[in-house]
């Protein structure tokens, strides 16, 4: 053998096989005979044989590996959901490729010719935008299967979609305020004030979720015949912009006896600008948030969120993509999964002072 890896030639060789066997047993096609697999096979591992991924696949029209684009591995619900992409990937005899975008769509463009390039036979992206989707259409256009996780994407044409209820999660959530006797909730959000009532008028375009939680805050004080004020929703982009807003909120609008946090960074932010100030939570001003992460219970009081079902999203993506590469359904029409989110109430929420 020479120097460096080892070839499929070396493990002919070894074994005693033409290097046509030799490929065939090693690429998991033909019909050898079991003396002969073991024979190559034990010789592939003596010689520390790796296979050529590229190449086989041109052989077997397969690389047994995923893709997974997102848009903020850093964020604890992505993180979540790729585990259940994962784990549902590895079962099935899947590898991953995953890459995070940090929302740049043209990171998300390069990311997925790349995921091409390495002739993936599938992929599951959670996009960084709802409208600009030719990339994503080319994948389908290749005949690529492709998920699109947790938003739709309008650019992308008919596609398979694993979502979450955020409309409707965000509405029970502040529903419960409301119910409590709370009447003026200001809500932090990274959706552009004013998004929601327009996009009443136009329910078929995809959104964002800070967008679909918005419109759900507002359904709620809707059906509560509660009038919004423009001063009660604070428009934020990280924790930080949360905590100053909400800090300012808090001095400025005393009649604010509740706070509903969209994501679970604006929470982090709006908790820690209750704890600072001098309002107590929940007695003076209750605050619920979105995501049900550890630290959730280990502060005091405990937060009352919406616990998204994330690991369970990515379970779903990752299976609609398994099913598109090898089962019955693979040449069903697009279909759109949707989960529910569950609402738990812990010590964060009360009534409203008298």
């Amino acid at each position: 053998m020479a120097a460096g890896r080892p070839t499929i030639i070396d493990v002919a060789r070894d074994a005693g096989v033409s290097p046509a066997t030799a490929g065939r047993v090693l690429g998991g096609y033909g019909t050898p005979s079991p003396e002969l697999v073991r024979r190559v096979q034990d010789s592939a591992r003596r010689l520390g044989y790796r296979a050529n991924d590229v190449a086989r696949s041109i052989v077997t029209g397969s690389t047994r590996v995923i893709g997974v684009v997102v848009s903020d591995i850093e964020n604890p619900f992505f993180a979540r959901a790729v585990n259940g992409i994962s784990d549902r990937a590895r079962a099935a005899g899947y590898e991953m490729l995953l890459v995070s975008t940090k929302m740049d769509l043209a990171r998300e463009r390069s990311a997925v010719e790349a995921l091409m390039a390495k002739r993936v036979d599938g992929m599951i992206v959670a996009s960084a935008s709802v409208s600009e989707g030719g990339h994503l259409r080319r994948v389908r256009e290749a005949g690529v299967p492709l998920v699109l996780l947790d938003r739709r994407n309008d650019g992308a044409g008919a596609v398979d979609s694993v979502l979450l209820d955020n409309r409707a999660a965000a509405q029970r959530a502040v529903s419960h305020l409301l119910d409590l006797g709370h009447r003026a909730v200001a809500v932090v959000t990274s959706a552009t004030p004013g998004a929601g009532r327009s996009a009443r008028r136009r329910r078929s375009a995809a959104e964002f979720p800070s967008s679909l939680r918005f419109e759900g805050y507002l359904d709620a004080l809707d059906e509560a015949g509660v009038t919004c004020d423009p001063g009660w929703v604070l428009r934020c982009d990280d924790a930080d912009a949360a905590c100053e807003r909400v800090r300012d909120l808090l001095v400025t609008r005393p009649e604010v006896t509740a706070v509903f946090a969209t994501t679970n960074v604006m929470t982090g932010g709006a908790f820690r600008a209750i704890m600072d100030g001098d309002r107590r939570c929940p007695e003076d001003v209750s605050l619920m948030g979105f995501d049900d992460h550890e630290w959730s219970t280990l502060v005091r009081p405990q937060l009352s969120v919406v616990a998204q079902p994330a690991y369970d999203l990515g379970a779903a993506a990752g299976t609609v993509l398994l099913g598109r590469l090898s089962g019955p359904g693979s040449r069903s029409a697009p279909s759109e999964t949707i989960l529910q989110s569950s609402l738990i109430v812990r010590g964060s929420v009360a009534a409203p002072p008298a």
